[in-house]
């Protein structure tokens, strides 16, 4: 055994200890005083780990917290974010979404997988690599922001006030996943996303059902103009939508074709018995990747309890998110939906949009991923999988855009994680994954390792040490648990 895993054995309950105590902050969107400790206690943990502190506002919303350590020429920027999904509904979660519980092999907390662990993993990473290597060789940038889960709606107004901050080699993503058998995959870019609100009123107040035959519902209303959006195969019905999406090449369809696809594990965990729209497996696969989507999030209208009410709803509300891929944008696609409903006879229909965030795929044949790939197959042991894109959103334009800049995500998810789920979680096993290094000198080897494990303080006195000292200060400014948030991103 090397020097870095003695390291990373020594100290595994501390760094574990981490990620519990950074999960039980309930960091909704919209819980404005959890963000706030969620955005101290990062602060605080980028200072145990020397790395020089900034934190940027705009307008009383949640800070973008800067971190930055190291030296030399290049410069990766690890874009991450602190704020979590709502936790509802609560009564599907066997454990309290934020007591962080350690049972059957994992970590259960809002947040465990999306995205503190990882966020953790990679401030550890540097705290491991200076322990047993000295000063780092690159310079690294961590931006971690309270917004991701709300669309980064003030990310690109807070990274202008530094306009260096976005200047690098390369940036290391959120996330990061290994699938069912145990292969890494790498993703290299996100889908953007368009999240609206249509709305309906049909009359100033509820009726009796029995005037349905001349009384306009507004469910009904809703239900048609919501028809009109997709075919049965899922195209997307809507004039214009696809004329600004990039196809993708021969050569990137042919390599999306040959990945692994676990369309049997899919199927499994989500206990279906296909894909939508009828796609067979491989079509399936190569949507996710390249197509932009219509999807319903959520439906309210009229009553909804327990028992029966014979009721004409007057209001009617849908939530519809839309991933969108190169080159499209949201405040066009945003502007189609609006002519859409108009051209079919629904300008009663009310549309608020809600965010936006436009897609971003880096390159695959640049430095950047050749080193995630050859540092995420020494330390699993099986050949990574490059994935062109994710079917989620991550605030990559906004960083990398400038500069055109690869992106690549390295972690230790798995299918069954249920990030934006009841029972999310991350596996102790994969906190775990390493193997012994034929040379424990490739200094490559601390930085990238998807390994939650320990690193000593080399001083009892250090920032380290006093971080840990700190907690239960932190743990006391806590908001009240399950905080309520603005709703999902």
């Amino acid at each position: 055994m090397g020097p870095l895993d003695r390291y990373l054995d020594a100290n595994r309950d501390r760094f574990v200890d981490d990620l519990r105590d950074l999960c039980r902050i309930p960091s909704e969107t919209g819980a404005d005083s959890a963000l706030d400790d969620a955005a101290n206690w990062c602060a605080q943990r980028l200072r145990a780990a020397e790395c020089e502190t900034r934190e940027f506002r705009v307008a009383g919303e949640p800070a973008l917290v800067v971190g930055e350590t190291g030296g030399g020429k290049r410069t990766l920027i690890c874009v991450q974010h602190y704020d979590v999904q709502p936790a509802v509904p609560l009564e599907l979660w066997k454990s309290g979404p934020y007591e962080a519980a350690v049972r059957d092999g994992a970590i259960w907390a809002r947040g465990a997988d999306d995205n503190k662990g990882h966020l953790l993993l990679r401030i550890q990473a540097v705290e491991a690599y200076r322990a047993v290597h000295g000063e780092l060789p690159i310079r690294v940038r961590f931006l971690i922001e309270g917004e991701e889960e709300d669309g980064s709606a003030h990310l690109a107004e807070l990274l202008a006030k530094d306009p260096t901050l976005t200047d690098g080699d390369g940036a290391l993503k959120e996330g990061g996943a290994i699938d069912a058998a145990g292969r890494p995959a790498l993703l290299l870019g996100g889908k953007g996303i368009l999240y609206i609100e249509l709305r309906v009123r049909s009359m100033a107040r509820d009726a009796h059902s029995g005037g349905a035959t001349h009384l306009p519902n507004a469910a009904w209303r809703l239900v048609q103009a919501l028809n009109t959006f997709v075919a049965p195969d899922g195209r997307i019905l809507i004039d214009g939508f696809y004329d600004d999406v990039r196809r993708p090449t021969p050569a990137e369809l042919e390599h999306v074709r040959t990945l692994p696809f676990e369309a049997d594990v899919l199927k499994k965990i989500y206990a279906i018995a296909g894909f939508a729209w009828g796609r067979k497996d491989t079509e399936a696969r190569v949507a996710s990747v390249f197509e932009p989507t219509c999807n319903i999030a959520g439906i309210v209208s009229g009553f909804i309890g327990e028992g029966t009410k014979t009721v004409i709803p007057s209001e009617a509300m849908v939530k519809i998110d839309f991933r969108l891929v190169p080159e499209q944008s949201p405040q066009k696609i945003r502007d189609l939906v609006r002519a859409h409903l108009d051209r079919h006879g629904f300008k009663d229909v009310d549309l608020i949009a809600k965010e936006g965030t436009r897609p971003y795929r880096g390159r695959m044949d640049d430095p950047l991923v050749r080193a995630a790939q050859a540092a995420a197959e020494q330390e699993i042991g099986k050949p990574a999988m490059l994935i062109p894109s994710s079917g989620g959103t991550s605030p990559m334009w906004q960083v990398c855009g400038k500069r055109s800049l690869a992106n690549v995500t390295l972690g230790m998810g798995h299918p069954n994680a249920g990030a934006h789920a009841p029972n999310e979680h991350i596996l102790l096993g994969h906190l775990r994954f390493r193997r012994p290094h034929p040379r424990d000198g490739d200094a490559r080897a601390p930085v990238v390792v998807g390994d939650l494990q320990g690193a000593r303080p080399r001083d009892p006195d250090g920032p380290v040490a006093r971080f840990h000292r700190q907690r239960p200060r932190l743990r006391a400014g806590r908001a009240p648990r399950c905080a309520r948030g603005r709703g999902p991103g």
